[in-house]
């Protein structure tokens, strides 16, 4: 197997392994919201938008215990976001492989989503939000920066 290949594919699942633990303590450290009643109508976003109001933490989703971990205890959320970031990239780069443009508009649209989250959450009350902000806001410059620079160079090169 050539060496890059091997690689890339140690990069891949060592992403996957941070991506499943992180979750796992996310979510753990999230289902504090099951305590917080008071908090369900800030942090339990995604159930009151799907089923309503809260009213008991049986109906609290999944999804909303990464919210609340993401406000309030932010470091696993962070880990999860990097190495799902690094999973996605790695992703988009193999399937995309044959297609630079594709992957470039891809990869800009993304990059666009990361800073319009970014921009969502710029104004929270939380540190953990605010740290998000700045993450996505940092990431989606980086990866807009990066297409930009790969397609003027490619421009130049086939001029």
């Amino acid at each position: 197997m050539h060496k890059e290949t091997v690689r890339k594919s140690i990069l891949f699942f060592a992403a996957l392994i941070f991506f499943a633990v992180a979750a796992f303590f996310s979510l753990y450290e999230g289902s504090q919201l099951d305590d917080v009643s008071w908090e369900w109508q800030h942090s339990a976003v995604f159930t009151n938008w799907l089923n309503g109001e809260v009213t008991s933490a049986d109906h609290i989703l999944a999804v909303d215990y990464l919210v609340y971990a993401a406000k309030f205890e932010p470091l696993f959320p962070v880990i999860m976001f990097i190495s799902g970031l690094t999973l996605f990239l790695q992703l988009a780069f193999r399937v995309f492989k044959a297609r630079k443009t594709a992957l470039c508009v891809l990869l800009l649209f993304f990059a666009v989503k990361l800073l319009v989250f970014s921009g969502m959450l710029m104004a929270s009350p939380t540190d953990g939000l605010q740290l998000f902000s700045r993450i996505f806001l940092g990431s989606g410059i980086f990866i807009m920066a990066g297409c930009l620079f790969w397609l003027i160079k490619e421009r130049k090169l086939s001029h």
